[in-house]
């Protein structure tokens, strides 16, 4: 059973099984958001998030200094966002509907 996560930051990580979401949230493309602490740009990237994240996207916020092949990997581009289902990234800047349509969402923007 997988589990899902939500945005770190918007009252804390929360596991709930898949078979409990909505047809709709189950089928959201999982992602990650590669940051670090006190990275403002992370900040606003997690900001451009929220409002998908409202509409049920799960993100789970990934801290680059847990992995040193994340340093080295996305040291000076964070943050980056994850597709996990065909790795594709999506890098720093970008606003709400580019996240979006970045992760075939748009419909939620509108």
């Amino acid at each position: 059973m997988r589990a899902v996560r939500g945005l770190a930051g918007c009252g804390g990580m929360l596991d709930w099984p898949a078979f409990f979401l909505p047809m709709s949230v189950a089928m959201l493309p999982a992602c990650q958001l590669f940051g670090t602490l006190g990275c403002h740009l992370c900040e606003l990237a997690e900001a451009q998030l929220m409002p998908l994240v409202a509409a049920g996207l799960q993100v789970e916020v990934v801290d680059i200094v847990e992995r040193a092949e994340w340093v080295e990997r996305y040291g000076v581009r964070i943050p980056v966002l994850l597709r996990l289902d065909s790795e594709a990234e999506l890098g720093w800047p970008f606003d709400t509907a580019q996240a979006a349509a970045f992760l075939g969402l748009a419909a939620l923007t509108e």
